[in-house]
């Protein structure tokens, strides 16, 4: 707990938003292929000033990896500002996340791929 609210991982939160929508993470990823959007370059605009080295790292990952990691920084921290999922607290919370005018730190964005990659 922090602050008195109770966490709920990330990718617990993802996963149930999913079902919320009655969509599956196959669909998702579907329908985020279907739209021709430049995940990687998405990606990295919501990166907060990334390196050369971080864009490469970004374009070595595979495209459903991204994918997933840009939806649910959008999704959960972007649109979300309160940081909460269903009154939980996210883990990793939005104030380690998003850093400044809406953009993520870089090292978060490691952390949110380590954590979703197990989720592909």
């Amino acid at each position: 707990m922090l602050n008195g609210k109770p966490r709920i991982p990330v990718e617990k939160a993802l996963l149930d938003l999913l079902r919320e929508y009655g969509t599956t993470l196959d669909d998702l990823l579907v329908a985020m292929k279907t739209e021709n959007l430049d995940v990687y370059e998405e990606l990295i605009k919501r990166i907060a000033m990334p390196s050369k080295d971080a864009i490469a790292y970004i374009y070595s990952l595979p495209w459903k990896l991204v994918a997933l990691t840009l939806f649910t920084l959008q999704a959960l921290y972007i649109v979300n500002p309160s940081g909460l999922y269903k009154g939980y607290l996210l883990d990793p919370p939005r104030e380690q996340v998003i850093i400044t005018n809406n953009k993520a730190s870089y090292k978060s964005i490691l952390v949110l791929i380590t954590r979703l990659k197990n989720l592909i």
